[in-house]
């Protein structure tokens, strides 16, 4: 198929204008030919169920932001996707151009819930096409070139005095190229009748000319289509309709405005991925053109000058200082990279480059500092901020409502709040609903953590609540999972839920989210889910881990307002059970003495607690505990563990502790490692124990005694100081102490000795010797 040259016409009813998103040269060449053509309307690849909102990104927004776009489905999938625009953006500019010459402009791409699939690209101005093409990997290797960006940057954005008439031809042809080796995907084949509809119905709407600005890889493809309308359905589109009439129901859908920022767009990685550095093309665009426009000059290679002031800066905010010299020797390398390059400016590899050939003399990795710096500068930090009057989801309205109704509402100022949750719970579980769909400036610092066992003897927590700059970002995107807030924290829980696939701990923890949040109906359902991911999880920690969950919902059930909820008990049961049969058939542990010393805490924990109101199986738990502190090749630090949570429930006399504790003289540590973890208090109201320790370790030659000595050292970590001095008291009982001899002097020879002190300290004040103190 030969290139139609009809597509660079001028005059033509239609004009295509072919971009890359987020090119600079792109948004500064749409709009000069819009300036130049004044067409009766703009046309713009973006999702057409925004249109009814269009008028909002005319609003003094501070930019990057983005058309977020999300559904969900009657099969509970949820899907999401950005249409991210920054100042240099040609889908911003042919807009910000339509509004300053008032004519109108729409979005005319297919909606986003019409083509959602986990396949499909999330990030919509993505360079997908372009990256797969097989034409770009021919190119790239003709002109020694390496990826797309160095090709796009070394054909369109690099040279200044690009025109507007070169840039067309050679984007065109560029983007032709690129579609004659490659087969469109199905979704682009759907996109592209889609947006063909949408411009015949401009052609009827509008009387004067019609520009059309869309990616590079869909402009020929349109122009086609227009021109040569299909006589008969395709059979693609025909299968795309099938398909789509097969899949699931969209229940939910919403359209809005989000904050973006560059740190997220460049972020963005593979076939998600657009314009790189989004901080240097953003320099490219102030200098080379906003400036241009308002004063009608440009300073050859001021973005290089400019770029590397701010590379410079961070690298010195770093404290990595660099002198007079290596800027010198840096620019003098950029100049010649430029040179043999072919490129009319120094450009972004051309940096990267000298400062590595001139500054790095070590291995060059990314995390270098000077390279940090730079790729943060070519980063850049603008981040966005919605203007006034936007329309936004339910959800948002009523998170703000909420957090001003309890007065947590957060402010530049961050402030700690302390809830009392006798007294407060509503706050606590409003909170906490935030914090799981991560709402940004939400923070729990302190108080009772059930899931972390920590301070457990208190009824109050600690939050810090600041302002942060992704905190309506994160409110509207939160709206994907429903449009109250009970709703989306529910929904969000349900999510996380099918993740759990065989991990029982992880479901644990979302039955206690549940239950923080007042989500009194998922208890049922999570509960359920956990039930099964127990009785099949083969893991003895993952299982016991669970169980230490459960214990603390168990026992803090009125806290937690569940106290009506018997099938946690059930669930404790259970995994109470399932743990003691994985510990019998365990088998050799090692390097994980710390998981099972805390296995048998959470057992032993779990059985003191609830031994009467849940009637646990205490006879098989000594039975497991017994078998396995007997068994002579298991680790001695899980036999140590045994024997000692044995001891703690007088299922085991002191004298069988004796016994295991002489048979194991060669692992002594390890075993006292297990043993003074679980029965810490029992250890210190035996001195017998304490003795035979001592008589045990008395016998060791030096070299036994070396071996031995760090894993003692670790046991005897267990107690504090004290308990460590009063152990050693304990101890000195059962040493045998010689008499010491009774000192024989007369008082003469004390009168004596005095006489003498007293002359020497007479002679060395004498003589003024300092340092000699009476």
């Amino acid at each position: 198929m030969d290139f139609d040259t009809s597509i660079l016409n001028l005059d033509a009813k239609v004009i295509f204008f072919p971009v890359r998103h987020h090119s600079p040269a792109c948004a500064r060449f749409v709009r000069e030919l819009a300036t130049k053509i004044r067409p009766a309307a703009i046309l713009i690849e973006g999702p057409a169920d925004f249109n009814d909102q269009i008028s909002e990104l005319n609003l003094p927004h501070q930019l990057p932001i983005a058309v977020y776009s999300y559904a969900h489905f009657s099969d509970n999938t949820r899907l999401a996707a950005f249409y991210p625009y920054c100042v240099y953006s040609p889908e911003w500019q042919a807009l910000q151009i339509a509004k300053e010459l008032d004519i109108p402009a729409e979005f005319i791409d297919l909606p986003w819930s019409k083509m959602a699939t986990t396949k499909t690209a999330h990030h919509r101005y993505s360079d997908r096409e372009l990256r797969q093409s097989q034409y770009v990997s021919q190119l790239c290797e003709t002109l020694g070139i390496e990826g797309l960006d160095h090709l796009w940057d070394h054909l369109f954005e690099i040279d200044p005095a690009l025109t507007l008439e070169t840039y067309l031809d050679r984007a065109h042809q560029f983007c032709f190229h690129c579609r004659a080796l490659d087969e469109p995907t199905l979704e682009d084949q759907q996109r592209e009748a889609f947006m063909t509809e949408k411009i015949r119905q401009a052609i009827a709407r509008y009387g004067g000319q019609i520009l059309v600005v869309t990616g590079g890889f869909h402009s020929y493809a349109l122009h086609t289509q227009l021109l040569n309308p299909p006589t008969e359905p395709q059979a693609s589109l025909v299968f795309s309709y099938l398909e789509q009439c097969l899949k699931p129901a969209i229940v939910q859908q919403g359209i809005a405005l989000t904050p973006f920022s560059y740190d997220r767009l460049d972020s963005l990685t593979g076939y998600d991925a657009g314009m790189p550095n989004p901080g240097f093309y953003h320099q490219v665009w102030q200098h080379r053109y906003q400036s241009s426009a308002q004063e009608d000059t440009y300073t050859h290679n001021a973005i290089y000058r400019e770029v590397f002031a701010q590379i410079v800066t961070a690298l010195r905010s770093h404290q990595q200082l660099i002198s007079a010299a290596d800027l010198i020797a840096v620019e003098s390398a950029a100049h010649a990279l430029a040179a043999l390059r072919g490129h009319a400016e120094i450009w972004r590899q051309d940096i990267i480059d000298a400062i590595v050939t001139s500054l790095i003399k070590e291995e060059v990795i990314i995390t270098h500092p000077l390279l940090r710096a730079v790729h943060e500068v070519f980063r850049g930090s603008e981040r966005g901020k919605l203007a006034a009057g936007i329309s936004v989801p339910p959800l948002v309205q009523e998170i703000k409502q909420q957090l001003k109704q309890h007065n947590l509402e957060p402010q530049p100022i961050g402030r700690i709040v302390q809830l009392n949750l006798l007294e407060e719970p509503a706050c606590s579980k409003l909170l906490h609903q935030l914090r799981i769909l991560q709402i940004a400036g939400f923070n729990r610092t302190g108080g009772i953590d059930l899931a972390a066992r920590q301070d457990l003897s208190i009824q109050w927590e600690e939050w810090s609540i600041a302002w942060s700059p992704a905190y309506e970002g994160s409110c509207i995107e939160a709206a994907i999972y429903g449009s109250t807030l009970l709703e989306a924290a529910e929904m969000r829980l349900l999510e996380l839920a099918k993740q759990c696939e065989q991990q029982s701990e992880s479901a644990a923890l979302l039955l206690l989210d549940a239950c923080l949040m007042g989500v009194q109906t998922l208890i049922p359902p999570l509960y359920q889910q956990l039930l099964t991911l127990i009785q099949s999880d083969s893991d003895f920690f993952a299982v016991t881990s669970t169980l230490t969950h459960l214990l603390y919902l168990y026992s803090y059930d009125e806290l937690l307002g569940i106290a009506e909820h018997a099938e946690i008990g059930y669930l404790l049961q259970v995994t109470f059970t399932r743990s003691l049969w994985l510990l019998e058939s365990l088998g050799q542990v090692r390097d994980q003495d710390q998981q099972l010393l805390n296995a048998v805490k959470t057992l032993l924990g779990t059985l003191q607690r609830c031994d009467r109101t849940l009637n646990l199986n205490r006879a098989a738990f000594i039975a497991v505990l017994t078998r396995t502190s007997q068994e002579q090749t298991q680790n001695p630090v899980l036999r140590g563990a045994t024997i000692g949570a044995l001891w703690v429930l007088d299922e085991a006399p002191t004298e069988q502790v004796l016994t295991d504790l002489s048979a194991i003289s060669n692992h002594l540590g390890d075993f006292l490692t297990g043993l003074f973890s679980i029965a810490r208090e029992m250890i210190q109201r035996s001195p017998e124990l304490l003795n035979q320790i001592d008589q045990i370790i008395a016998q060791f030659d030096d070299e036994a005694f070396l071996e031995a000595l760090p894993s003692l050292r670790l046991a005897f970590t267990y107690f504090t100081p004290r308990e460590q001095h009063m152990l050693s008291q304990t101890l000195t009982q059962f040493w045998t102490k010689p008499s010491a001899p009774i000192l024989e002097i007369s008082p003469e020879q004390i009168a004596q000795i005095k006489a003498r002190e007293a002359r020497l300290l007479s002679t060395i004040a004498q003589y003024g010797l300092r340092g000699i103190r009476e």
